[in-house]
């Protein structure tokens, strides 16, 4: 009797026991198959997260072009210049206008170009700005200074290419400023718009010299006429209000419907207003 007792205690011992190694395995295995699994996780999420966040951005890309409404395309359009697309960037306050160039930049030309980019600033609204023709490997940047000046002009990294060009101008030369100053003191209403915008905080007056005559054309207005670009600037564009067009020569100021290209004498432009 003694011996049955004994070989039941040792079969339950041994029964006990191999439960006790099979759950413990069974926690090992479940241990780690969990770890395996929040480890599989992790990995999964974190590049997922990585890229949100590169590809965040608030550059802009433009390409339709013909669709996209700006002042500079009309610098562009004036100097037979093809815009071929607008990159945006820095919250779209930077703009880098790829175009393909119709003439060398050379020394011959550099007072043409030192003009070119005073428009394109103006007509930016003297935001800072970039214009590269990639296959003449020309790349210019541009800083303006207070929203009201073409501060430097950078080309291809040499900061001092077109400081010559800019003091080099002859005494028969119409500069800028005097084509505008001419303009304001000589129609009325032009003077009375740059008053009211200057007491605006939000939106201030822009004036810039749009077109400047070419001697090679056969179109009296085109040859002998300065274009005069007058609107308003706001923060983010601008809008044009008047054209006017001021004689090379004799400094006679017309109206410039751009709709219909036609150009107008004040007087003809004023009774038309009644």
């Amino acid at each position: 009797m003694k011996r049955a007792i004994l070989i039941l205690t040792l079969l339950i011992a041994t029964v006990t026991f191999s439960a006790c190694g099979s759950n413990s395995n069974n926690t090992n295995k479940s241990a780690s198959d969990k770890a395996k699994t929040t480890a599989s996780t992790t990995n999964k999420t974190t590049p997922a997260a990585s890229k949100t966040s590169d590809t965040e951005s608030d550059d802009e890309v433009i390409t339709d072009i013909d669709n996209w409404s700006h002042p500079v395309k009309e610098v562009f359009k004036a100097e037979d210049i093809k815009l071929n697309k607008v990159e945006l960037k820095d919250n779209k306050t930077y703009a880098i206008f790829y175009i393909s160039l119709n003439k060398d930049l050379n020394d011959e030309n550099k007072s043409y170009y030192s003009s070119l980019m005073e428009k394109i600033a103006a007509a930016n609204g003297y935001w800072n700005y970039e214009v590269k023709d990639e296959n003449k490997d020309i790349d210019i940047k541009v800083k303006c200074k207070d929203k009201k000046t073409v501060d430097s002009i950078e080309y291809n990294k040499d900061s001092q290419y077109f400081l010559a060009s800019n003091t080099s101008s002859t005494s028969s030369t119409i500069s800028n400023d005097e084509l505008i100053s001419y303009l304001k003191q000589n129609v009325s209403e032009v003077s009375s718009f740059v008053d009211t915008l200057s007491k605006n905080k939000n939106v201030k007056p822009i004036l810039y010299v749009e077109r400047s005559p070419k001697a090679s054309s056969s179109d009296t207005y085109l040859r002998d006429y300065y274009i005069i670009y007058v609107g308003e600037n706001h923060t983010d564009h601008n809008v044009n209000i008047y054209r006017f067009a001021i004689n090379k020569d004799s400094k006679q100021i017309l109206y410039y419907d751009t709709a219909q290209n036609k150009y107008e004498t004040l007087q003809e432009w004023r009774n038309s207003k009644k």
